[in-house]
């Protein structure tokens, strides 16, 4: 692994460790409700674009093929979710992207992460730019989820984390 892949690989792996903490009590109905009055996202929207996201920093990392999440959660706004997958295929498709994506990082070199891209909306020039817009972009949807989960009155992962801390586990 790159030296300069380690801060990454800790903020990805922070969000890897939240995403069946989001999952773990939460049903479809619940995952499909959307924020804003019945207008905004959902959870499951909220981890199908994250979950395209992670397939975009595959491709950076040398991963091929399509997006799969591409229409559904790229740039395109949020629908009722009838089509989305459930939360067991969340589970099952954040795990198998998830670990390509690490597995890709880890290998990666400090001349990988420092290869020139085409410059996106925040200026990014390198893969390594790139990469760790995507890890803010993951934080600031995950803090997006856990508000929605208060919303339906869920226990966030904070909470989860923060319960376990105080019984001792």
């Amino acid at each position: 692994m790159a030296n300069s892949a380690a801060p990454l690989m800790n903020i990805f792996g922070t969000t890897d460790y939240l995403i069946p903490l989001v999952l773990d009590d939460l049903s479809d109905a619940d995952a499909r409700t959307r924020a804003r009055d019945g207008d905004g996202p959902s959870i499951v929207w909220h981890l199908g674009h994250l979950l395209f996201y992670r397939s975009n920093g595959l491709t950076l990392l040398g991963g091929t093929g399509d997006n799969p999440y591409e229409a559904a959660f790229g740039n395109s706004p949020a629908t009722d979710g009838e089509d989305y997958p459930t939360t067991a295929e969340l589970r099952e498709q954040w795990s198998s992207v998830s670990e390509r994506f690490m597995t890709a990082l880890a290998s990666a070199t400090d001349d990988d992460l420092a290869a020139s891209v085409d410059g996106g909306p925040h200026s990014e020039e390198s893969v390594r730019d790139k990469l760790a817009f995507i890890a803010f972009h993951e934080g600031y949807h995950m803090g997006s989820i856990a508000a929605l989960q208060k919303t339906i009155g869920k226990t966030t992962p904070p909470e989860k984390i923060m319960a376990a801390m105080q019984a001792g586990g």
